[in-house]
């Protein structure tokens, strides 16, 4: 573990915190498919097709994701494609299952404290838009963790080692309160389709301070998901690295020169028809 333009590659091993009692205390079984990737992977064939429609698209692109009623140009558009492009538009399938929920540390008595942002039955997640088409500006909602791995001791234990990099990062800040959140995906390939990728939209930033990119917690039966870090400043990726369970990525994110995206996983045996791949992601945004 060390730092280099504020990126540090860990293994939870080095935190004094081990994978199977992670494995153990954070259920992945239980996740509700994000069903956002249908609607954004079809409001992008719309734009594919219909380029010259595109502002409306957009304009219409968060009641699409919001209302059961289609928008009117939307609508409009769908009816237009042909017999062939339709099935197309309606064969997207969740690719990823997910929860989220929401913390604050706070240094009492020099000591990190961790208290939960309790949610309701869904949260609403936006992202910085790196393009005025790049639809991660849509409001998404998302479910939040179950309470048990949301208040077990062994994620907010990993919180505070995370908190404790971002000081190491910023000393100069003297940190005493931060928001941090927490995304728990799993993301799923089966034998119905090629491949499967985290970061569609390719290289990206968050729009927050720092990040855990990824912290793969278990994987099973793919090949592919290698993470990979670039530099703006240098033009040039500066991290690729193929991450195994316990292992993750800590990085400066928000108005930096570091930009991040995962390559696709596919199956390894086919013939087991099923592959998946498990990961924490932070997000970490300072308050004081």
């Amino acid at each position: 573990m060390g730092i280099k333009y504020k990126i540090i590659h860990f293994n939870i091993n080095d935190l004094g915190i081990d994978i199977n009692s992670v494995k153990n205390a954070l259920s992945f079984k239980s996740l509700a498919w994000d069903t956002n990737d249908i609607k954004i992977s079809q409001l992008k064939f719309l734009a594919r097709k219909f380029y010259n429609d595109k502002t409306v698209i957009f304009q219409e692109a968060q009641r699409y994701l919001d209302d059961r009623t289609l928008p009117p140009n939307i609508k409009k558009l769908i009816l237009l494609l042909s017999e062939e492009d339709r099935q197309t538009f309606y064969a997207y399938k969740p690719f990823r299952k997910r929860s989220i929920s929401r913390f604050i540390v706070k240094s009492i008595n020099n000591q990190w404290e961790v208290s939960n942002i309790e949610s309701p039955e869904s949260t609403n997640f936006t992202q910085h838009p790196d393009s005025p088409s790049d639809l991660r500006k849509l409001k998404r909602r998302f479910p939040p963790m179950d309470l048990a791995t949301s208040h077990s001791f062994i994620l907010k234990k990993l919180i505070i080692r995370f908190v404790e990099m971002l000081c190491e990062c910023e000393h100069e800040r003297k940190i005493k309160k931060v928001e941090v959140t927490c995304h728990q995906m799993s993301l799923i390939i089966d034998n119905t389709i090629n491949s499967v990728c985290n970061s569609p939209e390719g290289l990206h930033q968050d729009g927050s301070d720092y990040i855990v990119s990824a912290l793969v917690i278990d994987k099973y039966n793919i090949d592919g998901g290698t993470s990979k870090l670039y530099c703006t400043e240098r033009e040039e990726f500066i991290k690729s690295h193929t991450l195994n369970c316990g292992e993750g990525l800590f990085h400066i994110d928000r108005n930096s020169t570091i930009w991040h995206k995962v390559t696709p996983i596919k199956l390894k045996e086919p013939s087991i028809k099923i592959g998946y791949r498990n990961i924490l992601g932070f997000d970490f945004n300072y308050i004081q």
